[in-house]
């Protein structure tokens, strides 16, 4: 899994609802507390921005985002819907205390990527092993309570799961790893995302101040809300938006004033106001990542 993917899905599995993973759940919303006009967006922003925009059409990324299997990253793990966030086996899984008792199926050939749109797509499969290790690589001892809790797996198999893409709400293959007193199994995607590999977003330090990058982003009646998560836990200001006929660049803002973090994971969101209508542009971050979605339908 790439590192942007991994860091993601760190973020999917402690912000989440349990159970469902393609969603992050923020806590904090930070409704421009500081009513003082922001200053003007440095020219090397607007230059990035621009620079950004203008590299997307005609890319491999904007291909695959239109053609291929592009998913929410946020979207490639999913949590039983049995943990609970103070939970045993849920600390248990956060430090990596899981046992293995069960044999792992065969990963040759294949797996289907169903679009709603009736078309699909075969990709190789994943090494349901490598899922595994990447769950125990990082085994902390314990830095979350309670810590007398393992987690042991008893089976893996092969299954289906429902995930947000750049082409609306696909049915995916997926590994499931069987927990022994878990109602629930532990998903995850069991073929890789088509998409290039691209940084999460621009480091605050390579960034003027009081400007941060887009980490998500959803639409509402009212327009566009960003997530944000500024390293020096600055209060947003409602951020700003470059756009052309093909792409919608989002640049979060702050007041650039440091103040203590609430928690290791400071997120807040903030407006970000832009001019016609939406339509089929891509919403990308300073990154050049997507940031925007299609909505995960309902069942049914």
């Amino acid at each position: 899994m790439p590192a942007a993917a991994l860091l993601l899905a760190a973020l999917s599995v402690l912000t989440a609802v349990p159970g469902d993973s393609s969603r992050a759940v923020v806590p904090d919303r930070a409704d421009a507390p500081d009513r003082a006009a922001a200053p003007p967006l440095a020219a090397e922003v607007l230059d990035r921005a621009r620079r950004v925009a203008e590299s997307w059409p005609g890319s491999e990324a904007e291909r695959i985002w239109r053609t291929g299997y592009y998913p929410d990253l946020a979207g490639e793990t999913w949590l039983p819907k049995d943990f609970t966030p103070d939970g045993g086996a849920f600390a248990a899984f956060l430090g990596g205390r899981i046992d293995l008792a069960a044999d792992f199926p065969p990963f040759s050939g294949t797996g289907t990527v169903s679009f709603p749109d009736g078309t699909s797509m075969t990709l190789p499969l994943t090494d349901p092993r490598a899922a595994y290790e990447d769950r125990v690589r990082y085994r902390d001892g314990c830095t979350r309570e309670p810590c007398d809790t393992r987690l042991t797996v008893t089976a893996v198999r092969p299954g289906t799961h429902r995930q947000r893409t750049s082409r609306g709400t696909v049915t995916v293959p997926v590994w499931e790893f069987v927990f022994a007193g878990v109602d629930h199994p532990y998903a995850v995607a069991a073929v890789e995302s088509q998409a290039p590999s691209v940084d999460y977003g621009v480091e605050d330090e390579d960034l003027p101040a009081g400007v941060t990058d887009v980490v998500l982003a959803s639409e509402d009646e009212q327009g566009l809300e960003g997530m944000i998560e500024p390293e020096n836990c600055a209060d947003a200001r409602p951020g700003e938006a470059y756009g052309t006929s093909e792409a919608l660049v989002l640049v979060g803002r702050t007041t650039g004033r440091p103040r203590t973090c609430p928690g290791p994971y400071s997120y807040q969101y903030a407006r970000f106001p832009f001019s016609g209508p939406l339509g089929e542009r891509v919403v990308l971050n300073l990154a050049g990542r997507p940031v925007l979605f299609p909505e995960l339908l309902p069942e049914g």
